[in-house]
């Protein structure tokens, strides 16, 4: 009688653990940039079908024994195998604290989050990193022709330092049921300098909701460069930009450099953002160096840029250099 009890209990086991596998293979996977979009994050199941409203409270969750991150300025030579094997984690797991942080990209002075290795004690309500405040102007969103929704938006950096490891979303409220769809926020550079405005965007796919509301939710801005190391700052000289009679297009050539000759050298990112006569940001578009430019050196670039819906009035370009 006991030997049919452990069969039907380790049988029954076993069907427990398979249907949990085969859950885990539904998870939807945008095809965006390979960005995963959140369906309805803020709607909470209950047994009625009303709507929550947008500024409902929400409970209060009970405090969890959860491992305190830290945070580690990038080095010159990093990589993230080695800052993971500084700080005695695992690849993977600084890959999974660090979504939005490109392992190619990593720059000097770069702020990454360090969990906690497995097994370390946990502490009480973990502190999150509080962003450093920014100047978040109104979202605006344009339908695209695939019927999707582009979102842009511009944020001001006041404080007096840079600030990197910029993220945020975009969320889409349906003002019919109050459902939220959120898309990750994009920024064209790396980081933001002291005084500069620069844009976030996302691209919702179809279907998007007719008439949606439209926020930001900024979640992290860090201090650049917390060790004093030399910031490279780059000079863009000789612009010529030729707007397309239609408006719908423009020709950008000019030529950039690094603007202090003891700097290291480094690649260089020119982000051109397209704005209407209305000031509404209509397009944006980067250039990249395909190698690394010495501090002597100067670089000579063209691009071209798209409207994504009215005329091009202006083209703004911002420069980054990338050790």
């Amino acid at each position: 009688m006991k030997t049919i009890f452990w069969v039907y209990l380790l049988f029954g086991l076993t069907i427990l653990l398979t249907s949990c596998r085969v859950e885990q293979t539904k998870t939807p996977v945008s095809m965006f940039s390979g960005e995963k979009l959140t369906p309805y994050a803020t709607i909470t199941l209950t047994p009625t079908v009303t709507a929550t409203p947008q500024n409902a409270p929400t409970a209060t969750l009970a405090p969890t024994m959860t491992p305190t991150p830290r945070t580690y300025q990038v080095k010159d030579k990093d990589t993230m195998i080695v800052i993971a094997f500084k700080n005695g984690i695992t690849l993977d797991e600084l890959k999974a604290a660090n979504p939005d942080i490109d392992p190619y990209l990593l720059t000097v002075g770069m702020t990454l989050l360090i969990p906690a290795p497995k097994g370390t004690a946990a502490t009480q309500n973990a502190p999150t990193p509080t962003p450093f405040p920014l100047t978040v102007y109104e979202p605006k969103c344009t339908p695209a022709l695939s019927g999707g929704l582009y979102c842009f938006v511009q944020i001001q950096n006041e404080q007096e330092f840079d600030l990197d490891n910029i993220t945020a979303e975009f969320r889409l409220t349906n003002p019919q049921s109050g459902e939220v769809v959120t898309q990750k926020a994009l920024l064209p550079l790396s980081r933001i300098v002291p005084g500069t405005t620069l844009p976030l965007f996302a691209y919702f796919p179809p279907p998007v909701y007719l008439n949606p509301g439209v926020t930001l939710q900024l979640q992290t801005a860090m201090r650049f460069n917390q060790d004093n190391l030399q910031i490279m700052k780059v000079r863009i000289d000789g612009q010529e930009i030729k707007i397309a009679e239609n408006g719908l297009s423009a020709v950008v050539n000019a030529q950039a450099a690094l603007e202090s000759a003891e700097a290291k050298a480094g690649k260089l990112w020119i982000a051109a953002v397209a704005f209407d006569a209305q000031d509404q940001i209509i397009g944006i578009r980067r250039y990249e160096s395909p190698a690394v430019v010495k501090p002597d050196e100067i670089t000579t670039f063209s691009l071209n840029i798209y409207s994504i819906g009215g005329k091009i009035a202006r083209v703004d370009l911002f420069g980054e250099a990338i050790p």
